[in-house]
């Protein structure tokens, strides 16, 4: 079966870890944490300075950052602005500064969480899954191939699948139980609330489309038209 992950329910890491981005100059401090926060099944990226911080941040959007304040280039305080001006993200900040007035400045440019060093890694990994878990929408993994309702997007290993918002519906569909074999008629009742000649040619072509964009993408052939029984998606490809 797929496995669902919705917000509010307990956070369980997905199939695909994860991605931290720590953006702190102490490298050994970075490192340690990395190293800790591994261990928990997240996957790290490491950046000692805003600038290499934030362009990180637009080349491979993380699921969440933390954020040292006291960085050699700009403080940490652009970081977040410039991380609010395009993204909601959530952004832990992990700092020396002490001062209530400083907490309540970083949480009103729009961080989600404030830590003061030191710390221990298991209040900082709770914390993380709270702001994890009121980020992350409900998510359908099929295997390798990743499922947004809410959004209307798929991803496969990592990699956003150029679908339109009606083709990730179908493939919900067939996601919902994969491997199983679902008939014309069922997808049509699933998708439209009715069977008609006119919605049997478009399941033709957006099945159709479907396996291009999965092709083009270099995916392995999930989609299968089962002939005189309908259409399924696999999890693996059959071999």
């Amino acid at each position: 079966m797929a496995t669902v992950h919705q917000a509010g329910s307990r956070y369980h890491a997905p199939t695909v870890p994860l991605r931290i981005l720590i953006i702190e100059d102490d490298l050994d401090l970075a490192g340690l944490l990395a190293t800790d926060l591994r261990t928990y099944g997240f996957e790290l990226e490491c950046q000692p300075s805003a600038v290499q911080g934030l362009i990180a941040a637009r080349e491979r959007p993380p699921e969440a950052v933390i954020l040292d304040l006291g960085l050699p280039d700009f403080d940490g305080h652009l970081v977040i602005s410039r991380l609010r001006a395009n993204t909601q993200v959530p952004i832990l900040v992990l700092t020396a500064r002490e001062a209530t007035d400083e907490k309540v400045n970083v949480l009103e440019l729009g961080a989600n969480d404030y830590i003061v060093k030191p710390f221990d890694t298991r209040e900082l990994v709770a914390r993380l899954h709270v702001q994890l878990r009121r980020s992350t929408p409900q998510v359908v993994i099929c295997g390798d191939l990743t499922l947004y309702p809410e959004e209307g997007r798929a991803t496969f290993l990592g990699r956003r699948l150029p679908l339109t918002p009606i083709e990730v519906q179908i493939l919900l569909v067939l996601g919902s139980e994969p491997d199983r074999i679902y008939s014309r008629e069922e997808l049509q009742t699933a998708l439209w609330s009715g069977s008609t000649s006119a919605k049997n040619n478009l399941i033709s072509v957006h099945m159709k489309n479907i396996r291009q964009k999965f092709e083009a993408s270099g995916m392995p052939a999930l989609l299968q038209t089962v002939w005189g029984q309908g259409y399924r998606l696999r999890t693996k490809t059959p071999g």
